[in-house]
């Protein structure tokens, strides 16, 4: 049994260590002149040699961190009708962050732009109803600024949690202010509808570099210690979501082109938080269904192109997948 077992590793091992072809896929959506809010990010921002993708905690040696989703702060930030007093809010989050460390947690990540709106003052998203009652709502003081201030008192760390792509629902748009750059983004037809809700593309550049934009905005704004991203890529495998940039790109096999522009974007994420502070880090939450990603995202885990597990320091993890929603680990380690 071991030596079968010892085979079939081996074999896991090979398979995930073939080299696939690599192919130019450099060519995006133009930003238009009159999109000059989005700062266009170059693509020469290149990784040190020596860099080094093994995390290492920032306060402990573990990490033991809690999720506060808009769903878990929301009731604690506002009411419909705006934000909940800064005293009252501040003594929650003090009394929360305590208790977390108490309870022998060290660090928090906290969701700060769950559907393309943000949890902070943003000069490019709008307030997020989350944190504010509603969309069209303005801040009256800044909850993330506090919130980081109550994590370093109590000595935890700070990830922002960004779901990149995903937008507010279709309903929602006219909610928000016509001069944000996603009201802008629609006039311009860069968004993409699916399932009543609306989501940037991976493939259009001025997406990109909004979502780029705003990454930098929050490094530069906050102490924090990580961006992360949750495991929002593609929502559909229908060709329709993205069918005029991929038309245009001249690639002929369109799960490989998906797969390559969240490659190509992640990799230009990662370099623009280590340009902005080498301490930071970056990294995404996969999907645990396999499944799920392998059935309905069409995400070819089991050959050698997307491999169904990872390694790291040359430990096997037999229930994790990156290669969600077109997301090819293989290019990051």
């Amino acid at each position: 049994m071991k030596k079968i077992f010892s085979l079939l590793l081996v074999i896991l091992i090979f398979l995930c260590s073939c080299a696939t072809e690599d192919r130019d896929f450099s060519s995006v959506t133009e930003v238009s002149e009159e999109s000059k809010v989005f700062v266009p990010y170059p693509d020469n921002l290149e990784l040190k040699e020596e860099e080094s993708f093994v995390y290492t905690p920032n306060a402990s040696e573990k990490l033991i961190a809690v999720w506060i989703s808009q769903y878990d702060i929301t009731k604690a930030m506002c009411t419909k009708e705006g934000q909940k007093p800064a005293g009252d809010y501040a003594a929650y989050i003090d009394n929360m962050c305590k208790e977390l460390k108490n309870k022998g947690y060290n660090a928090l990540f906290v969701q700060v732009r769950p559907f393309g709106d943000s949890f902070y003052p943003s000069e490019y998203y709008p307030p997020s109803k989350y944190a504010v009652g509603a969309y069209g709502n303005s801040f009256e003081y800044d909850p993330i600024e506090l919130l980081v201030s109550a994590a370093r008192t109590y000595g935890l760390e700070f990830h922002a949690w960004v779901n990149p792509f995903r937008l507010m629902e279709e309903k929602e748009l006219s909610l928000i202010p016509e001069d944000s750059p996603i009201r802008q983004l629609h006039s311009w037809g860069k968004l993409s509808l699916h399932g009543g809700r609306y989501y940037l593309r991976p493939s259009d550049e001025a997406a990109c570099a909004l979502i780029l934009n705003g990454i930098e905005e929050i490094i530069r704004k906050y102490d924090v210690d990580g961006i992360h991203f949750d495991d929002y890529f593609y929502p559909t495998t229908d060709p329709a979501f993205d069918s005029e940039d991929f038309a245009a790109s001249g690639e002929t096999r369109l799960q490989m082109w998906r797969r390559n522009n969240v490659s190509e974007f992640v990799k230009r994420v990662y370099a623009l938080v280590k340009s902005l502070d080498s301490e930071c880090v970056f990294g995404i939450s996969p999907a645990g269904n396999m499944h799920y990603t392998y059935a309905t995202c069409c995400t070819d885990m089991f050959s050698d192109n997307i491999p169904a597990h990872f390694y790291t320091n040359h430990t096997y993890h037999p229930n994790i997948t990156f290669s969600y929603f077109y997301l090819n680990i293989r290019r990051f380690l």
